[in-house]
């Protein structure tokens, strides 16, 4: 598989290859904020991208599967909230310029 491709596979099949140790949480999360780093100024897709946090969590994720922990439905997927939904200590703009 290319690296890029890796963006666009399902996410049950991101879960499996995290879980098997195939690919690594810290590994899918470089490869899309790549990509988002690539695309957002042209499509203006993320109001407040919050890539050191992704990256913590990837580690963490990663430490989880290496002690054999129980995983949950999304464990180790970077996933991307839209900006209406309240996050504690990010900022919430819905989309506005104020």
């Amino acid at each position: 598989m290319k690296r890029e491709d890796i963006c666009f596979i399902p996410a049950w099949e991101m879960k499996e290859k995290i879980k098997n140790q195939e690919l690594s949480s810290q590994e899918i999360t470089e490869i899309i904020i790549e990509r988002i780093e690539k695309l957002n100024p042209i499509i203006n897709a993320y109001c407040t991208p919050t890539f050191d946090l992704a990256r913590e969590l990837a580690k963490k994720a990663d430490l989880s599967v290496k002690k054999g922990e129980k995983l949950g439905i999304l464990h180790g997927i970077p996933i991307s909230i839209k900006d209406n939904v309240d996050v504690k200590g990010i900022r919430t703009t819905c989309g506005s310029k104020a």
